[in-house]
């Protein structure tokens, strides 16, 4: 268990559009764990680079103790980032994040965050998460990392979250590994939270959770589709990990959601597409590969097929 008589410096460094929701998920476990305990387990400090306040993307305002070129010292930084974090982050931001893996700090990167960490070349070499509509883009710009479809990842003095309600299951997590079961059980009761999730399991698409009343079978199948977007398997491949024949999937899957197995799976890629269109700064032919298409020409045909226009217009009106 932590030293009481020192408490855990945290340095919380905030970066511009973050979301209140996530920092949130970060500082109230923190706050509630003194609280439950009577007892200052854990400090706080935002800091930023050159602001006094940070605006969130909701439009609140965070007043911020201390800029990053005068932090002093912490037991572990993390670092708070949502929309547009490539853009919002400066030169200055990420020397300061290398001068912090020098010294040998816990870094971690909570929602959009891991991009930042990834960029500064501190994932190179260590398993890491980031949020699902994000992973074959984070793929494709670190082939250095050992990315995977989880909530959050703890690996060694690294972590990252994939969105704001995994970023509190953390919290608990390192509240437990810091200050034992009881009182990460205690702060969770608090907030009439019994749900945390493992750090292992695995994220799903909005297409997989809105589809609670589909057979299981049929689930498993669109959750094997969306975790194979960039090698997509085959017809008999997904219907052989069920159980099933390929007659079966095809007649099981018209039954259920009026479509074929190929047709939904093919809906899926060109949505994985549509978003890395507009999310990414891969050009069309790198969308293609990641979302399973073989060439360029293939996914631009079925690109316009079902969405109206070419994926090059289609950027240009997302910009």
């Amino acid at each position: 268990m932590n030293d009481i008589t020192s408490p855990y410096e945290i340095a919380i460094l905030v970066i511009p559009k973050y979301s209140q929701l996530t920092l949130a998920a970060l500082v109230e476990p923190l706050r509630m764990a003194n609280t439950v305990s009577d007892q200052q387990l854990y400090n706080w400090t935002f800091c930023s680079d050159g602001h006094q306040k940070v605006t969130s993307s909701s439009g609140f305002d965070l007043a911020i103790g201390f800029d990053i070129s005068e932090m002093p010292k912490f037991d572990a930084l993390f670092v708070v980032a949502s929309y547009e974090t490539m853009h919002s982050a400066s030169k200055n931001v990420f020397a300061f994040l290398r001068k912090a893996a020098r010294h040998d700090a816990i870094i971690g990167g909570l929602d959009a965050a891991p991009y930042l960490l990834a960029e500064a070349g501190l994932l190179d070499g260590y398993r890491a998460t980031t949020h699902w509509d994000d992973l074959e883009d984070f793929r494709y710009r670190y082939p250095n990392v050992d990315v995977v479809p989880e909530r959050y990842v703890i690996d060694r003095k690294r972590i990252t979250t994939s969105g704001s309600l995994p970023s509190f299951d953390f919290m608990l997590d390192f509240i437990r590994r810091h200050n034992g079961l009881m009182l990460a059980m205690n702060v969770s009761g608090n907030f009439l939270y019994d749900q945390a999730r493992p750090a292992s399991e695995p994220q799903y698409m909005v297409a997989a959770a809105s589809v609670d009343g589909l057979h299981p079978k049929i689930k498993k199948v669109i959750k094997l589709m969306e975790q194979n977007l960039q090698a997509p398997l085959t017809m008999a491949e997904l219907a052989a990990a069920v159980g099933l024949s390929e007659r079966s999937l095809l007649r099981r899957f018209r039954n259920s959601l009026d479509t074929t197995p190929y047709e939904y799976y093919r809906s899926l890629k060109l949505d994985m597409g549509r978003r890395l269109l507009g999310n990414s700064d891969l050009n069309i032919t790198e969308i293609a590969l990641a979302c399973g298409f073989d060439s360029r020409g293939s996914f631009t045909r079925a690109f316009k097929k079902t969405f109206g226009m070419p994926p090059s217009r289609h950027r240009h009106s997302t910009k």
